[in-house]
């Protein structure tokens, strides 16, 4: 398993001056090197978790997402993310990523729906996005539209706007 941190440091839970130096730099996050100690922790009962990297960790205030690469098995991560949710005690989303707005939208936000996605070209060259979803679904979100908006910028970088229809 790859992290954003060393695999010494993931095991020890002690940062070496690198990847402390990240940290203080804001390349990384105290979450990003919470969540790779753990992955590491657990990798011997997971084998197949040799398979991804842990790209980014975003902590929210009712949730903590996760974005990993790698071959995909949805049930390792399901079940990955219900352990991780357990010992952390609060909610945690392991999404994979994707290119599509949409899609990495889809799996922070399950069990409610994005019907769509549409890009706003700025005078400045920039963009943003806005994504449609239906209003009877704001009730299914497991976090806040704010702070989904906020997840998506840390994520990719990419400003996005949910409205409700």
């Amino acid at each position: 398993m790859k992290t954003p941190i060393c695999y010494f440091c993931a095991k020890s839970g002690v940062l070496c001056p690198r990847c402390q130096e990240k940290l203080d730099k804001g390349e990384i996050t105290q979450a990003d090197v919470e969540v790779s100690k753990w992955f590491i922790d657990h990798e011997a009962k997971n084998p197949q978790l040799k398979d991804y990297s842990i790209l980014r960790t975003v902590k929210l205030p009712n949730m903590v997402i996760v974005m990993v690469s790698g071959s995909g098995n949805k049930a390792l991560l399901s079940k990955v993310s219900k352990q991780l949710s357990d010992e952390k005690r609060t909610s945690v989303r392991i999404v994979e990523k994707t290119s599509s707005i949409k899609r990495l939208l889809e799996q922070i936000v399950t069990p409610a729906r994005v019907m769509g996605a549409n890009t706003v070209w700025l005078p400045d060259g920039s963009w943003e996005s806005t994504i449609k979803m239906p209003r009877s679904d704001m009730r299914k979100m497991p976090i806040d539209p704010k702070s989904a908006e906020e997840a998506i910028k840390i994520l990719t970088g990419e400003v996005i706007h949910i409205v409700f229809e």
